[in-house]
């Protein structure tokens, strides 16, 4: 095993020992699915790039198959097909070691979607882009018929979308997955 991954598996120990008298949060499920979402606006064939950095990673057992990965998605309840199953704390450690890795190879994107450096108008127009694909990706996944869904696709302000690539980019470079998983839990 390198020992990249050693230290970072220690480093998840230390981390998830300050954790024991958290709780998963609710909406964990949605917002592990959401990030996921913003992933494959961003990347075209994320799915193949997930399950490629899942090898990379050593979780390659954890997602072995699409079925796997997709009902672990499927949690989420906003979906169009959702199970009434719940992630397990192992499942969860796994998707933000993979959302993690992935805003890894993404940052140099969600920071330009982010930036106000750059002329207003070409910040538009990727903000256009990415806003029109994520919108197509809900539309197709999502269950239209909850408010939710519909406010967000209604909403021209896209602050939820603005709010997940901060996420993503806070969940990436060093300590990025520490930060990400204390983002889903809540003290008891």
């Amino acid at each position: 095993m390198n020992s990249s991954i050693i230290a970072k598996k220690d480093h998840e120990a230390t981390v998830n020992k300050k954790l024991e008298n958290c709780v998963i949060a609710i909406d964990t499920p949605k917002k592990l699915d959401f990030l996921i979402l913003v992933i494959e606006t961003l990347q075209i064939n994320a799915t193949d790039s997930l399950f490629l950095k899942a090898k990379d990673i050593g979780l390659s057992n954890d997602f072995s198959s699409r079925v796997q990965f997709w009902k672990m998605r499927c949690s989420n309840p906003l979906r169009n097909t959702y199970t009434f199953d719940s992630l397990s704390s192992e499942q969860i450690d796994s998707l933000v070691l993979l959302i993690s890795s992935m805003a890894d190879n993404l940052y140099p994107l969600i920071r330009q979607l982010l930036s106000s450096k750059e002329s207003k108008t070409l910040n538009q127009e990727r903000w256009s882009l990415f806003n029109k694909r994520l919108k197509s990706l809900i539309r197709e996944r999502m269950n239209t018929n909850r408010s939710y869904i519909s406010t967000l696709l209604l909403d021209d302000n896209n602050q939820f979308f603005r709010d997940l690539l901060v996420i993503l980019s806070l969940s990436s470079g060093e300590g990025g997955a520490n930060r990400l998983k204390a983002s889903l839990y809540y003290l008891k």
